[in-house]
C-alpha cells in the first residue's frame, strides 16, 4: 500500500506549516509537496486571509502585514485546532490584487493541509503542525523574487514594492525572522558561489542560480524502512556536463544537533529524475516536471519532500502498530484464562 493510500485510510490530517517573509518562496515548497502527493490529498490555506486591516487601513495606521495585531492569530489558532480534528472551518478571505477581503469560504481538510504565511511558526500556532518548514532567502534573492512577484503578478508598481520592502524589514526581524528556532526544516537560499568559465552560458541562458543550504533538525524517530535515496558516483561524474556542488555536515542549530546539506549548481535531470522516481513510488504519486537541468532549488524541494513522507511514513506505520498491538486489559484477560 502507497503513503498516499495509507493517507486516505488513516483518518488523520496533518499539518504542515511553511513560514517567513513576503515572497521569500513559501508556495514554491508548498506546491512541491502538493504535486507529489496530489490535490486530492493535499490542500492548503494562506494566513494572508487572516489579515485585520486592508491595505488602506494599514497604510493610515502606518502598521505591517508581519506585526502580530494585524493579524488575527486567534482565530488561526482555533481553525488550526478544528482542522486537527478533521473539522470543516469558515475562514476569511484577502484579494490582494484590490487589498480587501472577499466573502468568507468554506474549509474543508484533506489528509494534508498546508498552512503557508507569515506568523506559521508564532507562538501559540505552531503546537498544532506536524511538520514545519522555516524558508530563508538571502536579502538580495528576497527583494529580487518579491519585486518580481509584486509587479508582474499582483499588479503592484515597482516605486510601491521598493517602499514597502524597506518599511518591512524591521518588523521582520522583530517578528518572523526568530520563528526558523522552531522549524523541522530551514531553507536558506543565496547567489551562487560557481565561478567557472562556463557560468557566461548560464548567465545568457537565464538560468536560476542558486545555493540552498537545507539545515535538518534530526527526527526524533526513523521509519523502520527508511526511503533511500541513492546516487550511483560514476552517473554523478558522467552527468555533470554543468558545474553541480553538494556537500553535507553536521553541526548545532540553535541548540538541536541537524544536518546540513548544501546544494549549487544546475544537476542533469536523469540524475534528478531518477531521485525523484523513489518519491513517486514510496508515495504513489505523481511530480513536478523538469527541464534538461534543474537547480539547486529543484534539489532542495525534492529533499524537503523526502524529508515529510519519512515523518509520514513513520506516523502511519506507527499508528497501524499501535492499532495491531494488543491492550493492556486485553492481556489481563488473555492471562485470567
Amino acid at each position: 500500500m502507497t503513503l498516499i493510500e495509507r493517507l486516505k485510510n488513516s483518518g488523520r490530517v496533518f499539518i504542515v506549516g511553511i513560514a517567513g517573509d513576503s515572497g521569500s518562496g513559501k508556495t514554491t515548497f508548498a506546491n512541491a509537496i502538493k504535486s507529489l502527493l496530489g490535490k486530492e490529498v493535499v490542500s492548503s490555506i494562506t494566513l494572508d486571509d487572516y489579515h485585520i486591516y486592508d491595505r488602506e487601513t494599514r497604510k493610515k495606521l502606518g502598521i505591517t502585514p508581519l506585526h502580530p495585531e494585524a493579524n488575527n492569530l486567534n482565530l488561526i489558532k482555533t481553525h488550526l485546532m478544528l482542522l486537527k480534528k478533521g473539522e470543516t472551518i469558515r475562514k476569511p478571505t484577502y484579494n490582494h490584487s484590490t487589498g480587501t477581503f472577499g466573502e468568507w469560504e468554506s474549509f474543508s481538510p484533506t489528509p494534508i493541509v498546508i498552512v503557508e504565511g507569515l506568523h506559521t511558526l508564532y507562538d501559540g500556532l505552531r503546537d498544532y503542525l506536524d511538520f514545519k518548514i522555516f524558508v530563508d532567502p538571502a536579502r538580495y534573492v528576497k527583494r529580487k523574487w518579491k519585486i518580481r512577484r509584486d509587479v508582474e503578478e499582483r499588479g503592484y508598481k515597482r516605486e510601491e514594492v521598493l517602499e514597502e520592502i524597506i518599511k518591512r524589514e524591521s518588523d521582520y526581524k522583530r517578528y518572523i525572522d526568530f520563528q526558523k528556532i522552531y522549524a523541522d526544516v530551514v531553507i536558506k537560499i543565496f547567489p551562487t558561489d560557481l565561478q567557472s568559465s562556463d557560468r557566461i552560458t548560464y548567465l545568457t541562458e537565464r538560468a536560476e542560480l542558486y545555493k540552498v543550504r537545507l539545515i535538518l533538525r534530526n527526527l526524533k524517530s526513523v521509519p523502520t524502512e527508511p526511503i533511500k535515496l541513492n546516487i550511483d558516483l560514476s552517473d554523478f561524474v558522467k552527468a555533470s556536463e554543468k558545474d553541480f556542488a553538494l556537500s553535507f555536515f553536521t553541526d548545532y542549530y540553535y541548540e538541536k544537533k541537524s544536518s546540513f546539506i548544501e546544494i549549487d549548481g544546475m544537476m542533469n535531470v536523469e540524475l534528478f529524475s531518477a531521485l525523484l522516481e523513489t518519491l513517486k513510488r514510496e508515495a504513489g504519486g505523481s511530480a513536478w516536471e523538469t527541464s534538461r537541468y534543474v537547480n539547486a532549488i529543484e534539489v532542495a524541494k525534492l529533499l524537503v519532500c523526502w524529508r515529510f513522507l519519512e515523518l509520514i511514513k513513520y506516523e502511519l506505520f506507527s499508528d497501524a502498530a499501535s492499532n495491531s498491538s494488543p491492550s493492556l486489559n486485553e492481556d489481563l484477560d488473555e492471562c485470567d484464562k
